[in-house]
């Protein structure tokens, strides 16, 4: 199915489908805009033909009428006009006198002359004159309507030479017939132009597809050669443009593979020289961290990294319902040790210290130099019970440690606070670190040397 998608969609979308719908297009517009212009024609044609009809046929009503106007015959005039309406495709004949009142008159239909009366019923609008017009009424729908002037008969007497005008004749020619034609008309343009388009849709497909037939055969050579094909050769014995592109992109393709080869040669190369820097820039990376985070006198980390081992540690602690417990630790009388015995004593004391907290805790506790010569420890997963066991471990060893390696300075001592998430029930890190701190506090103000428990309702102490 995925198979058949590209070439439907190129059925729909593609070069040959679109140049077909535009070439049927171009001769549907084509044969469109010519069938109107020769029905704008047809119309201009018919309508003058019709317009000449009228004025023919207005004359010779004025010279047939004559007589009958002189001598207001009016059951004539009444003949005349029956009898040419029967025999033409006429709306409406009405004879007038001079002064345009009405004498005889016809029409096909009722109402059809009732908007050329004047002032009354009698009175017949006589203009323009000689001049035909289309005019569209609500009853008789297009007509050329034209007035044209009857004169005076030769064989009744007139005192002037000149024939004067004796009335007026007024007919309507309907466009009813010439309508029909056009609508003939009409209906054979729209069949030429259906014929045309369903000759041109099988004959224009066959024709393009004839001229993209090899760009198609380009198109699936070049996508063979972006999938990675780099073996691809089409024809290219055309003496066309299509041949020209074929051959130029041969070369192209024949550049390209051989361009690959050696890219793909150094690109191994690079890689190999890349997984080495970047192992060697991981191990650079990884020492870096680990000396920023770390105190540099004692080894241990440093309070920075402790704050963000704590808030780590604590939030794990509530999510798996396990316990944390906090060791504040503080050496006592490390002032009077630097100033009775020097800052380098004082320094391999806190080394020693480190020392002693790193032998007495386990490899998942966090030991840190808070500052100074304050010290802290996290014990993940620890109860209160087995904390303090911890701490008097380490409490035991600090001292048998500065019996054996720094004598001169055994004035010196640990105190420990220690608090527990779980027993404590601190809201948050800083709480935690807080409730072990106050412990620690008090454990110096209870004669230092000792641990301390701080609990929210009672304080316990160990000596």
């Amino acid at each position: 199915m995925e198979a058949v998608r590209p070439q439907v969609l190129r059925g729909l979308f593609g070069l040959q489908f679109r140049t077909t719908v535009l070439l049927t297009a171009v001769v549907l517009t084509a044969t469109a805009l010519t069938g109107m212009t020769f029905q704008h024609l047809s119309e201009q044609l018919v309508l003058s033909q019709t317009q000449r009809h009228a004025s023919d046929l207005v004359k010779a009503l004025a010279v047939a009428g004559a007589r009958a106007v002189q001598r207001d015959d009016r059951d004539r005039l009444l003949a005349i006009a029956e009898d040419v309406i029967s025999n033409e495709n006429l709306v409406y004949v009405i004879f007038t006198d001079v002064s345009g009142h009405w004498m005889a008159s016809h029409q096909r239909g009722t109402g059809t002359i009732d908007r050329l009366l004047l002032e009354s019923t009698e009175q017949i609008s006589v203009e323009p004159i000689n001049h035909p017009r289309l005019v569209n009424s609500a009853t008789a729908g297009p007509h050329i309507d034209v007035v044209y002037p009857i004169l005076a008969a030769d064989d009744v007497p007139s005192p002037s030479v000149v024939r004067p005008t004796v009335g007026f004749v007024r007919l309507g020619v309907s466009l009813n017939s010439a309508g029909s034609q056009l609508t003939s008309i009409t209906r054979q343009i729209i069949g030429l132009s259906v014929g045309i388009a369903l000759l041109m849709v099988p004959l224009g497909y066959e024709i393009v597809r004839h001229l993209v037939k090899p760009l198609n055969r380009l198109s699936d050579a070049a996508n063979a050669l972006a999938s990675g094909q780099h073996d691809i050769h089409v024809a290219d014995n055309r003496r066309d443009e299509i041949g020209d592109l074929s051959r130029a992109f041969n070369a192209m393709a024949a550049k390209l593979s051989r361009t690959h080869r050696a890219l793909m040669e150094q690109s191994e190369e690079l890689e190999g020289r890349v997984r080495e820097r970047t192992e060697a820039l991981e191990q650079a990376n990884r020492q870096l961290r680990e000396v920023a985070a770390r105190d540099s006198l004692t080894g241990l980390y440093n309070r920075r990294h402790f704050n963000d081992l704590l808030t780590q540690l604590f939030a794990e602690s509530r999510r798996y319902q396990t316990d944390l417990t906090c060791m504040m630790l503080d050496l006592d009388n490390f002032k009077r040790v630097n100033d009775t015995l020097g800052h380098q004593t004082g320094d391999q004391l806190l080394q020693l210290t480190a020392r002693a907290i790193l032998e007495s805790i386990r490899e998942s506790d966090i030991a840190v130099r808070y500052g100074g010569d304050e010290f802290a420890i996290l014990l993940p997963r620890t109860s209160p019970d087995d904390a303090r066991a911890s701490a008097e471990r380490l409490l035991q060893r600090f001292r048998n440690d500065v019996i054996r390696e720094l004598p001169e300075a055994s004035i010196a001592s640990l105190s420990i606070g220690l608090a527990s998430r779980e027993r404590d029930q601190p809201t948050t890190p800083a709480v935690l670190l807080q409730l072990a701190d106050e412990a620690l506090y008090l454990a110096k103000a209870g004669g230092k040397d000792r641990i301390t428990v701080v609990r929210p309702v009672a304080i316990e102490q160990t000596a």
